[in-house]
C-alpha cells in the first residue's frame, strides 16, 4: 500500500514538474501575446480620444479675448527655452507632438493654434507699470501722496537678492555681476548729501535643506547707510555672492528696523528691491512690506523683478502693490539700468529743490509722453513679433508634414485675428493713457488698480 501511495506522488510530481516546465516555454510568447494586446487596446484608446487628446490634457491656456487676458498671457515656451540656451527653435520645443488630422474640425484646428500660440506668445507690456511710474515721476508734487514730497533728508537702500540664482548665465555673465555693476553705476550718481546704504540676502549656505536655515537668516547690510565713497562700496559689493535661499520678507523686516528714527516727516526714504526669485524662507514678503509702508518712515518701497518667472512676478507685483510702489520686470542689465536712471532723474531735482530752486512739476512733463510711447513701442514690437513667428512656423509645420497646406490659411486666420484683436487692445490702453495724463493725478489711483491684472 505504501509503495502504492509512493509512486502515485511521484508519478504526480513528475506530471507537475512537466507542466510547469511547459509553462516556463510558453511564458515569453504569452507574455508577448499580452503586449501586442494591451498595445492594440492604448490604440484604440487614443482614436477613441482622437489624435489630439495630449492637446486637451495641458489644460492650454485660452487665446486672448478681452485686454487683461493679453496683459497676462506672458511669454510661451519658445521665449523661455530660449532665455535658457541660445538656437533653440520652435520644432525643438514643438518635438513629437500630433499632426494635425487632414479631416480636421474647426474646433480641432484652433486648439492646434492654442497650442502653437502656447509656444510662440510674448510677455506684452502691463500699462499699470506706466502708472506706477507716473505716481514716482510726480515725488515733490503738493498734492500727490505724502511721501512723494521732496524732505530736507534723503535715504536710499537697495535691497538685492544674492540667492542661488542670482549665480544664473545672462548673456555671458552672471545676474549678480549685471546687478552689482547697475547698482555701482546708479549709486555713484547719487547727490553728495544722499545717504546710501545696501542690503543682502541669502547670501550664505547653499540652496540644499540642510543649509535653509542659516541661508534664510542671512540678512546683512553691507554697506552701512552713509554718504557714497565708490571705493568702500565696491568692497561692500565684492564680499559676497549668490549662494542659499531668498527671505525676501525676512529682508524688508531687516530693513524696517534699520530705518527706526528716520521719520518720513523728515526723510524722503526711498528703498529698491531687486530679486528674481519667490519667497522661499515661510515669510510672507506681502505683509512685511505693507507694515513697513505703513509706518512713520513712510518708505518709497519700489521693486525690480529681474529676469523673475511668473510665479515670482506675482508675488513682486503684489509686494510692490501692498507697499504702494512701483513694480517693474526687466531681463537684462539694460533694462535694470534704465529703471535706476528713472531715479536719477528724480535725485537731479531733489538736489535742485534742496538748495532752493523747487519747481512745479506735473505728469503732462516729457517723461510722460516718454513712458507712453515706450510702452506703445514695446507691446507693438512684442506683437509684431509673435504673429510673424506664429506665421512662420506655420510654414515650418506644413514642411514636417504636421499639417496640410489647406490647414496652413485657416491657422493663420487664427493667428492674424489675435494679432488685430491685440492692436485694438493697445491702441485703448492708450487712449487711456493719454487721457490719464492729461488730467494729472486725479482719477490715476482707480486707473492704476483697474489696469492691474485680476488677482494682483
Amino acid at each position: 500500500m505504501k509503495k502504492k501511495m509512493w509512486l502515485s506522488a511521484l508519478t504526480l510530481s513528475l506530471a507537475l514538474a512537466a507542466c510547469q516546465s511547459e509553462e516556463a516555454q510558453d511564458a515569453p510568447a504569452n507574455e508577448a501575446e499580452q503586449a501586442s494586446t494591451d498595445e492594440v487596446q492604448a490604440e484604440e484608446t487614443e482614436e477613441a480620444a482622437g489624435p489630439l487628446a495630449a492637446l486637451e490634457e495641458l489644460n492650454l491656456a485660452p487665446i486672448p479675448k478681452e485686454p487683461q487676458d493679453f496683459v497676462q498671457q506672458g511669454d510661451g515656451l519658445l521665449a523661455i527655452e530660449q532665455e535658457k540656451q541660445e538656437g533653440v527653435s520652435f520644432m525643438d520645443v514643438f518635438g513629437d507632438s500630433p499632426a494635425l488630422p487632414e479631416d480636421a474640425s474647426e474646433e480641432e484646428i484652433e486648439l492646434y493654434y492654442q497650442y502653437i500660440h502656447s509656444i510662440t506668445k510674448r510677455d506684452l507690456p502691463d500699462p499699470s507699470g506706466v502708472l506706477d511710474a507716473a505716481r514716482f515721476d510726480m515725488e515733490g508734487m503738493p498734492e500727490a501722496d505724502r511721501r512723494y514730497e521732496f524732505k530736507e533728508n534723503y535715504n536710499i537702500e537697495i535691497i538685492l537678492d544674492a540667492s542661488g540664482s542670482m549665480a544664473a548665465d545672462a548673456g555671458g555673465e552672471t545676474r549678480m555681476e549685471q546687478a552689482k555693476r547697475e547698482i555701482q553705476t546708479f549709486l555713484s550718481s547719487a547727490p553728495e548729501e544722499a545717504n546710501v546704504s545696501l542690503r543682502v540676502y541669502g547670501h550664505e549656505g547653499t540652496g540644499d535643506d540642510a543649509d535653509k536655515e542659516m541661508s534664510c537668516a542671512a540678512i546683512e547690510e553691507v554697506y552701512e547707510r552713509g554718504p557714497y565713497d565708490e571705493a568702500a562700496f565696491q568692497t561692500a559689493l565684492d564680499q559676497f555672492e549668490p549662494a542659499g535661499w531668498t527671505p525676501v520678507a525676512g529682508a524688508l523686516e531687516s530693513a524696517a528696523q534699520s530705518f527706526e528714527g528716520l521719520d518720513g516727516e523728515q526723510n524722503t526714504n526711498l528703498i529698491y528691491l531687486v530679486s528674481d526669485g519667490i519667497e522661499t524662507c515661510d515669510g510672507d514678503p506681502v505683509a512685511a512690506a505693507k507694515s513697513f509702508a505703513g509706518s512713520n518712515i513712510s518708505p518709497i518701497i519700489n521693486v525690480i523683478g529681474f529676469n523673475a518667472d511668473s510665479e515670482a512676478q506675482q508675488q513682486l507685483k503684489e509686494v510692490a502693490k501692498q507697499a504702494g510702489g512701483a513694480y517693474a520686470n526687466v531681463n537684462n542689465a539694460e533694462g535694470l539700468r534704465e529703471e535706476f536712471e528713472r531715479t536719477e532723474d528724480i535725485l537731479a531735482e531733489w538736489k535742485q529743490w534742496s538748495v532752493g530752486a523747487r519747481t512745479d512739476r506735473n505728469w503732462t512733463s516729457a517723461n510722460a509722453t516718454i513712458d507712453i510711447n515706450h510702452f506703445s513701442n514695446s507691446w507693438t514690437r512684442r506683437s509684431l513679433d509673435q504673429v510673424n513667428t506664429e506665421y512662420r512656423v506655420m510654414d515650418t509645420l506644413v514642411d514636417e508634414g504636421k499639417i496640410t497646406s489647406e490647414q496652413l490659411q485657416p491657422l493663420k486666420d487664427y493667428a492674424t485675428a489675435n494679432y488685430e484683436l491685440s492692436r485694438q487692445v493697445r491702441s485703448d490702453f492708450l487712449d487711456e493713457l493719454r487721457r490719464i495724463k492729461e488730467e494729472g493725478i486725479e482719477g490715476m489711483d482707480q486707473m492704476i488698480e483697474d489696469a492691474r491684472p485680476d488677482g494682483e
